[in-house]
C-alpha cells in the first residue's frame, strides 16, 4: 500500500482502534494512517471533506486519487487478502457492506460519546435519522430479547428475585416509555441523541453482564458473585451515564430530566429486588 494514506477521525476510539489495526496487521505501513486534526493542507485539498466525515477516505498520495467507504477498506484488505476484495464487488455483498459501513459511521459518535477537541477539525458525520432509527431499534430488540437468559440464568439464583419473566419485561417496557415521554422535551435530533446515548448504556450493561453466563458455567451461580458482579457493573454504567449525559448536554441544561432518568433506573432496580 505504497502511497496509500488512510484519513481518520481521531476524536472516535473506534476509528483509531481499526486503523491502528491495519498497521499493526501489515495492511498499512507506519505512516499510512493520519488523523483529521494533523492533515496537511494539501491533502486536505484533495479529498471531499463533507464525504469523508460519513464515509472515510483513502488518498493516493502520487496520483491524487480518493476512493471512499467500504471501497476503501476493501482495497486495503484485499492488498493482503485478495479474495476479500474480490468478494466485496459482488452487487449484493457490496450493498451489504455499504450499508453496514453507513449504520456503523453514522452513529460512531453515538456509540463513543466523544466530541471534538478545540481548535481540532470538527469530522463527525451527519446526523441521519434512519440510520439511528435504526440503531435504536435493532439494540432495542437485542436488549429485550438478552432479558430472557438474564431472568433464568443470572437473576433467578438470587434469592431476593422472585418476579416473572414477563414481569421482568414489564417494567423494561415501562423505562423505555418514561425514557420516550421525557425525550418529547427535546428538538428531534436531540431526542434522536438522547435515546440513542440511553439505548446503548442498555446495550454496554448486557454486554457487561455477558461474560457472566461463562463464569455461572464455569463454577455455578454462586449468588455472592453474582451479587458483586452485578455491583461493580452498575457502578461503571453510572459512571458512564454520568458521562454520556455530559456529552449530550441533559447535565449541564437539563437536569431534571437526568433526575427522573436517575429515579426510574433507581425505581426499576428496586422492583426487580424489592
Amino acid at each position: 500500500m505504497k502511497n496509500k494514506l488512510l484519513i481518520y477521525d481521531d476524536n472516535c476510539p473506534l476509528c483509531q482502534w481499526y486503523s491502528k489495526q491495519f498497521v499493526r496487521f501489515g495492511f498499512l505501513p507506519a505512516n499510512g494512517r493520519v488523523p483529521f486534526s494533523t492533515l496537511e493542507e494539501k491533502y486536505l485539498q484533495q479529498i471531499d471533506f463533507e464525504r469523508s466525515r460519513n464515509e472515510i477516505p483513502l488518498l493516493d498520495t502520487q496520483t491524487g486519487e480518493v476512493i471512499y467507504g467500504i471501497n476503501a477498506l476493501l482495497e486495503i484488505l484485499g492488498s493482503k487478502i485478495p479474495f476479500i476484495r474480490t468478494i466485496g464487488k459482488f452487487k449484493a455483498v457490496h450493498w451489504l457492506l455499504h450499508k453496514f459501513c453507513k449504520f456503523i459511521s453514522y452513529n460512531r459518535k453515538v456509540i463513543v460519546a466523544v466530541k471534538c477537541g478545540p481548535g481540532t477539525i470538527d469530522c463527525a458525520p451527519d446526523f441521519n435519522y434512519f440510520y439511528r432509527g435504526l440503531f435504536m431499534g435493532l439494540f432495542l430488540l437485542l436488549n429485550t430479547v438478552l432479558l430472557f437468559p438474564f431472568h433464568k440464568i443470572i437473576l433467578s439464583p438470587l434469592p431476593f428475585y422472585h418476579i416473572s419473566i414477563w414481569q421482568l419485561q414489564s417494567a423494561h417496557l415501562l423505562l423505555v416509555a418514561m425514557n420516550c415521554v421525557l425525550s418529547l422535551r427535546f428538538s428531534w435530533q436531540k431526542m434522536f441523541d438522547y435515546l440513542g446515548q440511553v439505548n446503548m448504556l442498555a446495550l454496554l450493561t448486557n454486554l457487561f453482564l455477558i461474560p457472566l453466563f461463562a463464569v455461572i458455567k464455569l463454577v455455578g451461580a454462586y449468588p455472592n458473585l453474582i451479587i458483586v458482579w452485578l455491583l461493580i457493573v452498575t457502578i461503571i454504567i453510572f459512571k458512564e451515564y454520568l458521562r454520556r449525559m455530559e456529552y449530550t448536554g441533559v447535565l449541564q441544561n437539563h437536569k431534571w430530566i437526568a433526575s427522573l432518568n436517575l429515579a426510574g433506573m433507581t425505581g426499576f432496580i428496586l422492583y426487580l429486588f424489592s
